[in-house]
């Protein structure tokens, strides 16, 4: 599910960066949680990644500290939150960990040009958006079969399909997650949404997919503010991360920009 670097991470590989320590004892896991205590998005993906995955090697996320920020890894992805104190050794750390992509906010240390945009978009608890008509002929799913899905969103992806399928099983199991389907008569998914990360009291949405033939007829467009309504009536602050084609759909069914990070590749 990652690359063989990052399962290879032991103690005596973490020797060459004395700065960046594992998550591995409850003086880390509070360091961990303080880095991104009322931080956007991180908070919530990050939350839930240290309930979940915190002292666990063979997790699939792997979870580190250092002075400022807090770091995971998964996959070919690092996420950061914070700012840490020696780039150098954390620049060097994600290369020696095979890392493509650094999520995190804008630095002057990393050049913007080797990046893309992330918006975040967000709605306040006890929110609500406009809610079109519920669509008739379709019937709303509130436990559908993750190996379908994991089947459906990542038709030629298998190591993708093989990592939604564990990661949201673990999620939705613990109460990190949630995950919606509107489905036909035949019981095909025709649409579906999740908040992935639930978390510090934000909810984190993700994977808003329609089937390609149905798209512009409002489908996903009723779905997506029905979840972010509920879970908003709730308590939690919804938010959802998307790249620059999305965001005027965001702004269309009522969500308000909050903040912006960047995907670097590295």
């Amino acid at each position: 599910h990652f690359p063989k670097a990052i399962s290879a991470i032991s103690k005596s590989n973490l020797k060459e960066f004395p700065m960046i320590q594992a998550v591995t004892t409850p003086a880390h896991k509070q360091a961990f949680a303080t880095a991104i205590q009322g931080a956007p998005y991180f908070r919530a993906v990050m939350g839930r990644d240290l309930a979940l995955w915190a002292d666990n090697p063979g997790a699939p996320v792997r979870l580190f500290t250092l002075p400022g920020a807090a770091l995971t890894l998964n996959g070919s992805t690092a996420q950061l939150c914070g700012t840490p104190q020696d780039w150098e050794e954390l620049l060097s750390f994600l290369q020696f960990a095979g890392i493509a992509h650094l999520i995190a906010e804008e630095t002057p240390l990393l050049p913007a040009a080797a990046g893309e945009p992330l918006f975040l978009y967000s709605m306040p608890p006890q929110g609500r958006l406009p809610l079109a008509q519920e669509h008739q002929g379709y019937m709303l799913n509130r436990s559908p079969s993750v190996l379908r899905l994991a089947n459906q969103l990542f038709p030629q992806e298998p190591e993708r399909q093989d990592c939604y399928y564990s990661e949201t099983c673990t999620a939705l199991a613990h109460g990190f997650a949630r995950v919606l389907v509107l489905q036909d008569a035949a019981g095909r998914p025709v649409s579906t949404v999740g908040a992935y990360a639930m978390a510090n009291g934000e909810a984190y949405m993700a994977m808003g997919e329609t089937l390609p033939e149905l798209r512009g007829r409002g489908i996903g467009g009723w779905l997506i503010p029905y979840l972010a309504n509920e879970l908003a009536g709730e308590g939690w602050t919804v938010t959802f991360l998307c790249a620059a084609e999305r965001c005027r759909f965001y702004e269309r069914l009522g969500f308000v920009l909050q903040k912006q990070y960047i995907k670097y590749k590295l």
